[in-house]
């Protein structure tokens, strides 16, 4: 409890500008949003070409990688809390 209070107040000395935060945030989420079209473009071109297989694992773990850190900004306060962060960790489902 007093490490997250702690975190809490370091978060909250380093915050930034709203409007700064907003401006990220909509960025992030663009591009995580371009991440999953070019995954929903890949998907079904795997079985007729293997070799793009490699490329699409790599595009899906950054997709997974920025969605874990969006996660995190988005409920700091479970960051710090292992079993709460396990649970609610958000899942990636196959494309559509």
């Amino acid at each position: 409890m007093e490490f997250q209070l702690h975190c809490f107040a370091v978060m909250n000395s380093a915050a930034i500008d709203p409007t700064d935060f907003d401006t990220i945030l909509i960025s992030e989420l663009e591009a995580l949003r371009e991440g999953e079209e070019l995954l929903k473009r890949l998907y079904p071109q795997l079985h007729a070409r293997p070799q793009l297989r490699d490329f699409f694992l790599s595009e899906l773990s950054e997709v997974k990688r920025r969605t874990q850190r969006l996660h995190a900004i988005l409920n700091p306060f479970e960051a710090f809390d292992a079993p709460a962060a396990e649970y609610s960790k958000p899942r990636l489902s196959p494309a559509a």
